[in-house]
Formats: structure tokens, C-alpha cells, sequence
């Protein structure tokens, strides 16, 4: 961005550094924010166009920034245990400091300042993804920027004193204050309408965001190690949980690249079955059964008992299904990464292993709650996994990694339909359904002499990708955590051995696989870590496991939060961010370290 000079120049520290975007999150939408720029907000909901998208744009996306006037320096950090962010400005003058958070139930954010200084504020909306610029309203207590195609806006209530340079941009004086940004759909029921009063005071709800996050850490387990990892990956899975509904969404962004300059740039703000059973299990091991009961019920809300169970791999927030995949042409892309993409065409795929992924934290939750009445209300849904499965586990299927166009007999797919099996056979014994149990039982052994006999290759000496394979994924890597087989078993070991050779890049770090239908995989996967960890403690060795976690905080941005990849030379996240998958890896990981129990067959996964 072009300095501004009306009567005082704008000076812009590099804003270049990804390391340092923070996550906010109030259950119903989320921001991230930059050097004291929020630059993006989608609205009302996770999955809402966005109104601020510099992320994407850095030209015409949108912002809200806040910074002195002339040269500072910047010190950023969470409140201790919330999502609230404090920016502490530095000059020669004076100090701004800058708490900014989302208040609980609302699609807004709240900054609350105390200045020594005058300082800039740049508020630039810019409505559906950048498309629209919105109009200008100045008005008693603040602005109003509205959509002239309907009746939204984003309206900014401000406790200060402050002098308008150009249109959105503001030199406020020194003293204590708020801006508080809110998105109505109707700006009729707005924070400067006749119902502005329900609002609640800014103050208050520094408070009582302050006290919600801090509320929330109070149900986990406690941990003798990495501790600070641990609460931070549980207040950012609990970020991503959208509150009204129980959804789990599996990133908060869309159109982060993978590869900068490439085309791999997908929305991920929707819940996908897997990673959403992924985080249910994480929650469960950190103490947090009814966080982990909403999730499962918000799945269970979307399951369809007459055919497959999970009709998609994915669905929005609210149950439905999500957009159809489209490019937004006039967004020029993170680091010039086009076409950004909004919605997901996964959500056509057909996906067989999303039933395994459920039935394992469903087994689970009854394992750790001893609540059978929650499975014999939802026996129907059980019953109607195991139908579909018993029909089509010797389909082809697309796979974990979501290949477009592509279809085999993957490995992981395969133990995955087994898993479903094996779960609802150890469910129909916890309440007595001992025909079911033994019928199921039977067939979940010939699935696995299948995979046995057809999912490791000889030659290779190793489980691979997909039955003819010579290839390996990190995939393979859940085979004992699913307790398929056991981790000191010689033919998951050589395939240990295998995946790290090639596949391991240092330090603990794995890519996927080596390349798939768009060319090579270019950077590590971060949930590998985590399941390589607790691969290894189910070896025994937790010093190896212990060792790669202290590597992992290398991987985290500055404030410990995990994208989905992360270029190994730069250290820059890479993919959307934050994204669940490494978070509720971390959680699990940690949470086995804490106790084995755990992940011993005789331990809490086991309900019978």
C-alpha cells in the first residue's frame, strides 16, 4: 500500500512476515490479524463472504488497521490463555496500546485503546470478497459504510476524539477508547438504530471474552509438559467451533496457497467429517466430553440412514450443503496465488473412510463416558454405517488427500471401512446386541485379511498408498493409532522405516506423499508430526516423541498457531490457517504423553 499524505504521512512497517498473523475467534466468526491490520472477516459466520481481505488482496481486499504516526516498534501476544490480541506501539513519544477481540455472539470486533499518542486509524471495507466498495456515512458517534445493493453495512461506533483525513482514514487523539466495528445484515437493526441499545458496552465485554476463554481452558486435563502448546491448540480448536451449531470447521480461511504462485488455494471453512471426528477424539483426551458430544451430534444431524452414511465428506456449518467451487477473478491472491477458490468440490466426492473416522470417536465418547443410552438412541445411524459398508468396502474410492479424478483401492481407505466395522462390533457388545456384534466381528476379520493380504507389498516391504502400489503416504502412519496393527509389529515397522526415508524432510517433518494428480508435493504436512509422535510413544520410545514435540514449536508461526503446511526453509505457514488438523493433533499428542492409558487396549478407548 501506496503512503497517504493529507497533512501527515503514513509510515508502513513490511507487513510481508505470515509469521506473525494472530487468530480471533468468538464461536461464530473469526479475523486474522497482521501488524495491527485486521485483513480478514468474514460476516455474519466463518463461512460468509468477507468484508476485510487483505490476506487475499493486498491492493483492493479491505482492511482496518490502526498505527502511530511515523517510526514504532510492535510487540504483539495473546492475553495469557483467551484469543484476546494486545498490540503494545512504541515511539519516540509515547506508547498505544491495543487490545482486539470478537465479542461472544456477534459478528463484530472490538478495539479498546489507551494512547500517549495520536495515532492512524484505516478502515477500508470492502463487501463479498473485495467486490463491492461500500458507501460513506458519517454520523453521530462514528461511521457507517453500506452496501448499496442491499441493506448491509459494517457500522463503527467510536468513544474518542478523532479527525478525519480521507475517506476511512482517521487521526485519533491521545487518551482511552474503542472502536467497535459491527456487520448487520440490516443495518435497521444496527448498533446506531433503534435497537442500538442490546448492544453491549465494549468494556464489559473485553471482560467477558477475557473470562469466557479462560473459562473454557479450565475443564482440560493438565499436563507436566508443554503446556502453553497444549491450551493454546485447545483455545484455538475451540475457535473453530461454530457455536450454534456444534460444527467444527477444519480451517477459518479460504484461498491460502499451499504453493505460493500455484493453483492449490482452497476454502476450508466447513466441517469435514474426518477432521471434525479428529477433533472430537482430541477434545475427549483434553477433558472435554460435552464439547466433544456437540460435535458428534452436529455429525450425526447430517448422516443419512437410508444410503451412505456421510453422503459428502463435507458440509457447512449449518448442516447444509456448502457452495459449489467457484474463482474469485478479482482478487489477486496471497503472494499472487490465483485463482483463490470459494467452496470446496470435495463436497463431490465420495469419500470411504469419513464412516471409520466417526465410529472411532464415537466408540471412543462411549469408552471415556460409559453413556450407552447415546448409543442405543442412535442405534439406527450404527446399524446403517455398518450396511453401507458391508456392501461397498470393496469399492474404489477417492482418499484421505481428496485426489480429484482419481479412484483406487487406498490402504487407509480400507482400514478405515474396517475400523467402522471393528467400532460397531465393540458398540453392539456394549449394549448386549451380541448377534449383531459377532455378524459384524466376522466381517470385520475378512476386511482385514483383505488388506493384509492385498494393502502390503512384498517387494517394497511396507503397507502402501493403494493395493499395487509401490508408494507410501502419511497415511499409513494411523494404522496402530486405529489400532490396526501394532506399532512394534515388523510390517509396520519397515513401514515406518520406509515412509521416513522418504518421505521425511528433518526434523520430524514429513510431506504427504511425494506427488499427486497436480505434480510434487512441495511442503510438509504438519499433522505428520503429530501422528508420527504418537506413533512413537505406542513404540515405547517417548524420548524420540518428546523430542519431535519441542521440534514442532520450529513449525508454529510466532504464535504457536499451525497452518496446514509450512515451507521448511522460510518457516512461513503455507495452506489456510489455523488449521484444526495440527492443532487437534497437538492436543492428542500431548494428551497421550500425559497418559499412556489413553492408547492402551485396556485403557479408555475400550467401552466393553
Amino acid at each position: 500500500m501506496s503512503p497517504v499524505e493529507i497533512n501527515v504521512k503514513l509510515v508502513y512497517l513490511p507487513t510481508s512476515n505470515e509469521r506473525k498473523y494472530v487468530f480471533l475467534s468468538n464461536g461464530v466468526t473469526s479475523s486474522l490479524e497482521l501488524d495491527g491490520s485486521i485483513d480478514w472477516f468474514p460476516c455474519p459466520k466463518f463461512d460468509s463472504p468477507s468484508i476485510f481481505t487483505k490476506i487475499l488482496d493486498s491492493t483492493t481486499g479491505g482492511h482496518f488497521s490502526v498505527r502511530p504516526e511515523g517510526n514504532y516498534s510492535l510487540d504483539t501476544k495473546y492475553i495469557k490463555d483467551t484469543l484476546v490480541v494486545e498490540n503494545t506501539f512504541s515511539t519516540s513519544e509515547g506508547k498505544l496500546s491495543v487490545k482486539d477481540f470478537m465479542p461472544l455472539g456477534l459478528p463484530a470486533i472490538i478495539r479498546i485503546f489507551d494512547s500517549e499518542i495520536p495515532f492512524l486509524a484505516e478502515i477500508k471495507p470492502m463487501f463479498n470478497y473485495g467486490m463491492i466498495i461500500p458507501s460513506l456515512e458519517h454520523t453521530e458517534g462514528g461511521l457507517v459504510f453500506r452496501n448499496g445493493g442491499s441493506n448491509e453495512g459494517i457500522e463503527i461506533s467510536m468513544d474518542c476524539k478523532y479527525t478525519v483525513l480521507e475517506d476511512g482514514v482517521l487521526r485519533i487523539g491521545p487518551g482511552r477508547g474503542y472502536m467497535f466495528a459491527m456487520y448487520s445484515r440490516d443495518l435497521r437493526y444496527g448498533l446506531f438504530s433503534n435497537k442500538g441499545f442490546v448492544f453491549p458496552d465494549p468494556y464489559d465485554s473485553l471482560n467477558n471474552i477475557v473470562n469466557y476463554w479462560r473459562e473454557q481452558l479450565m475443564p482440560s486435563k493438565k499436563v507436566p509438559k508443554f503446556q502453553d502448546m497444549y491450551n493454546l491448540s485447545i483455545l484455538v480448536t475451540l475457535g473453530l467451533m461454530y457455536a450454534p451449531s456444534g460444527a467444527i470447521i477444519a480451517g477459518p480461511t479460504a484461498g491460502l496457497p499451499e504453493i505460493v504462485g500455484e493453483s492449490r488455494n482452497w476454502d476450508y471453512r466447513y466441517m469435514w467429517v474426518r477432521d471434525a471426528a479428529y477433533a472430537a477424539e482430541a477434545l475427549m483426551c483434553a477433558g472435554y466430553r460435552s464439547k466433544a458430544k456437540r460435535i458428534l451430534d452436529f455429525m450425526m444431524s447430517v448422516m443419512d440412514p437410508s444410503s451412505k452414511s456421510f453422503d459428502h465428506p463435507l458440509y457447512s456449518i449449518d448442516g447444509t450443503a456448502p457452495p459449489p467451487e467457484e474463482s474469485i477473478g478479482w482478487l489477486s491472491g496471497n503472494k499472487g496465488s490465483r485463482p483463490v477458490y470459494i467452496g470446496n468440490s470435495a463436497y463431490m466426492q465420495v469419500q470411504m473412510d469419513t464412516e471409520g473416522a466417526f465410529m472411532n470417536a464415537l466408540h471412543m465418547y462411549l469408552g471415556m463416558t460409559g453413556e450407552k443410552s447415546y448409543i442405543i438412541e442412535n442405534w439406527i445411524l450404527i446399524e446403517s454405517v455398518v450396511k453401507w459398508i458391508s456392501k461397498s468396502w470393496t469399492m474404489e474410492s477417492a482418499n484421505i488427500w481428496e485426489e480429484r479424478n482419481l479412484l483406487r483401492h487406498f490402504v487407509h481407505t480400507k482400514v478405515m471401512q474396517w475400523v467402522a466395522i471393528d467400532r460397531a462390533a465393540k458398540l453392539a457388545d456394549a449394549i448386549n446386541q451380541s448377534n449383531a456384534a459377532a455378524e459384524w466381528r466376522k466381517l470385520a476379520d475378512s476386511m482385514r485379511q483383505s488388506i493384509m493380504a492385498n494393502g502390503f507389498s512384498k517387494e517394497e516391504n511396507s503397507f502402501v498408498q493403494y493395493y499395487g502400489s509401490k508408494e507410501v503416504d502419511l497415511s499409513l502412519l494411523t494404522l496402530p493409532i486405529y489400532d490396526f496393527i501394532d506399532a512394534n509389529d515388523p510390517m509396520f515397522a519397515s513401514t515406518l522405516n520406509k515412509i521416513e526415508k522418504d518421505l521425511l524432510i528433518g526434523d520430524g517433518l514429513l510431506l504427504r506423499y511425494k506427488s499427486d494428480f497436480m505434480g510434487n508435493a512441495a511442503h510438509p504436512f504438519t499433522l505428520s508430526s503429530f501422528w508420527l509422535i504418537r506413533v512413537y510413544l505406542r513404540m515405547g520410545n517417548i524420548a524420540k516423541a518428546e523430542k519431535i514435540m519441542e521440534e514442532t514449536r520450529k513449525f508454529a508461526n510466532d504464535f504457536m498457531l499451525f497452518s496446514e503446511h509450512v515451507d521448511y526453509k522460510t518457516l512461513e505457514p503455507r495452506g489456510n490457517f489455523p488449521q484444526l488438523f495440527p492443532h487437534a493433533g497437538l492436543i492428542h499428542a500431548i494428551a497421550e504423553m500425559n497418559d499412556p492409558m489413553l492408547y492402551s487396549k485396556n485403557g479408555a478407548k475400550s467401552p466393553a
